[in-house]
Parts: C-alpha cells; structure tokens; sequence
C-alpha cells in the first residue's frame, strides 16, 4: 500500500512508518500541494493524508486540491489529519467532500493504525452531518476575504455585493464558529493558515 503524506517537518510521515510495519507499506511524503501534485502524476497513492493547513497551503487551497484529487482518483481514500476542532469548518469538508475521513491528530495510535491497515470497504465513512453546523459554501469562500481586507466595505466593493450581504456572512460565521469578537475571528483564520490584514 502506497501512502502519501503531505506534510512540510516530515512528523506525520514518520509516524506512520513506524506504525505501519509492514514490507508492504510505503509512506511518502511531500512538503506542499504542489509537490503532491507532481508525485501523484507518477506514482501510484492507496491513501493521501493531509493536514488542513501546512506551512504553505491554507484550508481553501487544500480543499481546491481534494477536490480535483477525488475526480482524478476516485480509488484513493482520503484522510484529513487535523488539530482543527471547529465543528462547522469540518463539517463542511465533510459536506462538500466525498468519501474523506477526518481523523484528529490527537486520536489513539490504535485507531489510527486500524484505518490504514483495513481495507477500503470496510472503513466506515465519516457520516454526513447535518448542513446546520456547517459553514455553507460562500461562507467558506468568505474566509479568504475577511483575512485580505480590513473593512466589509472594501469586500463588498470588491465583489460587488451589498454591504449588509457582507455583514450577514460575517455574522452567520462568527456564530458557527463560535467567535466573540473580531481579534478572536482573526486568530481563527491565523489558524486556517490566511495570513490577515488587520
């Protein structure tokens, strides 16, 4: 089994060679989505894993790479690694996404083992959650742009939206992921890997 790590200290990569013992196993790994791009047009990959930020990637470049990965390999499972908890942010992977599996980076070895070494059918999907906790769509979109600009007016200029409209998406956000205030919005998207304006 072929495994592809994109993961930029090599941490994640490590880990699961020591885990996965076997002659069969083959974890390779790559420091961004670029060189995960370059390695999957020649190289067979059973299972990639990915965080959803690396050092180079944010959360909206990673999920444009997944997503174009599930239609150019519809047979290869996929498996976000994370330390990400914000329910609505997963859930709209979840969502969005077939077929992924999030596994928390801090989940058990044993669990963590027990997906790799079972076979595709028989690892249970990450069930569907309900779209109520889950950022929609545009919300997501809208990340990036609350992280580049400094003012809802300046978004809403820019992409030809109503101010309010812009308003409304930042509330609607702010309470799925449970922001109080707009330092603690930004922190979020520090996390996310959006390098802010502000």
């Amino acid at each position: 089994m072929n495994i592809l790590s994109i993961d930029a200290d090599n941490w994640v990569a490590q880990g699961l060679s020591a885990l996965l013992t076997s002659q069969h196993d083959k974890v390779l790994t790559c420091a961004s989505i670029g060189d995960a791009r370059r390695v999957l047009t020649y190289q067979h990959v059973d299972i990639l894993v990915v965080e959803l930020k690396t050092e180079g990637d944010n959360i909206e470049t990673i999920y444009d790479f997944l997503r174009l990965a599930q239609i150019l390999y519809p047979q290869m499972r996929i498996v976000i690694l994370t330390e990400i908890t914000d329910a609505a942010l997963l859930n709209f992977f979840v969502n969005t996404l077939s077929s992924i599996t999030i596994l928390k980076k801090s989940s058990s070895l044993v669990s963590i083992k027990r997906f790799f070494i079972l076979p595709m059918e028989s690892v249970a999907k990450t069930p569907m959650r309900s779209a109520a906790g889950s950022l929609s769509p545009q919300e997501f979109k809208m990340l990036k742009w609350f992280s580049q600009y400094s003012s809802q007016q300046e978004i809403a200029f820019k992409l030809r939206l109503n101010n309010k409209t812009i308003s409304h998406y930042k509330r609607s956000i702010y309470t799925k992921l449970y922001c109080k205030n707009n330092v603690h919005f930004h922190d979020c998207l520090k996390r996310y890997g959006f390098n802010s304006m502000n």
